[in-house]
């Protein structure tokens, strides 16, 4: 079915969240927990879109932390590995969105129809698609996988 009189202008979310590159990882977690969202765009200043960041991003990185063992011999505990975690740990809280963030970022320009959005999400497996201005360097919204659906649904 064709959907060519429907524009990524028409779905993209207008407010789509973003952050800095110098953004914590703890805040940006936060963020993604107390804003109920999947992604973020990592915008400049003059919003222009420098990569993005997702929750798979951060669950990525917590399986990179390597927990402590411990050998219990007779009455003692022995811990195994608890400097490497300490200083995983430290490394791991002084980290930013710039440490983490997907710079290879596939975007649309808002004058794109749903059939291309469609083809270029599904084809290319992404769930967060910057929506760039006519020029083509700032960003106007953001289309996640939802709002694909939300729009089928609709027409």
């Amino acid at each position: 079915m064709a959907y060519s009189k429907i524009f990524a202008r028409d779905i993209m979310n207008t407010s789509p969240p973003h952050c800095h590159m110098d953004l914590s990882v703890e805040e940006v977690a936060k963020r993604f927990a107390n804003e109920e969202v999947t992604g973020m765009l990592v915008v400049d200043d003059d919003l222009r879109l420098l990569g993005v960041i997702t929750e798979s991003d951060l669950i990525d990185q917590q399986r990179n932390l390597h927990l402590p063992t411990a050998i219990a011999l007779f009455d003692m505990v022995i811990p195994m590995g608890a400097a490497k975690f300490e200083e995983e740990l430290t490394q791991m809280q002084a980290m930013t969105v710039g440490d983490l963030v997907q710079t290879d970022v596939v975007s649309v320009k808002d004058n794109v129809d749903l059939n291309e959005v469609s083809s270029i999400m599904s084809d290319q497996r992404i769930y967060h698609l910057p929506v760039l201005d006519e020029v083509g360097d700032t960003v106007v919204g953001m289309i996640c996988k939802h709002d694909v659906i939300k729009a089928l649904v609709a027409h």
